[in-house]
């Protein structure tokens, strides 16, 4: 009698911690900040370049702060500024590049922030404003 308690109870406490998830709610909850961040790096550099030709270089960087979910706020900030000139086509080409650096992060992230660097070659012409990607890189956690 004593052993077959003994088997019922067992059983019980092994059926419990099996279906109990062991670590998924501190990876999920990670995982979740990481892709917020990266979400609002690649924001913020979709937003430079559809702000073109408004530059914000010289320390000024353009900041947005969204609020993404309880207790959890993403944040960008992004700097724009012409690219060096050895790199752009000629003048009065009406061509011009430029390099965005966005970099995105959550409020309580841990492991650091998500980066995107960018070249942008942006051109204005009879038949309108055009944004041509012409680098994209991305850094941070995964």
């Amino acid at each position: 009698m004593l052993s077959m308690l003994l088997l019922v109870i067992l059983s019980a406490l092994g059926m419990f911690m099996i279906s109990v998830p062991v670590g998924t709610g501190e990876s999920a909850g990670l995982h979740h900040r990481t892709a917020v961040a990266r979400n609002m790096a690649r924001a913020g550099a979709n937003a430079a370049i559809a702000r073109f030709p408004v530059v914000s270089g010289g320390g000024s960087p353009y900041v947005r702060r969204i609020p993404v979910g309880p207790n959890v706020t993403g944040r960008y900030s992004v700097t724009s500024q012409k690219a060096a000139a050895g790199n752009v086509p000629g003048p009065g080409t009406g061509i011009e590049e430029y390099d965005v650096v966005s970099v995105g992060n959550v409020t309580d992230l841990p492991v650091g922030d998500v980066r995107v660097v960018a070249r942008i070659r942006y051109s204005s012409d009879p038949a309108g404003r055009k944004a041509h990607i012409l680098r994209w890189e991305e850094s941070g956690p995964r």
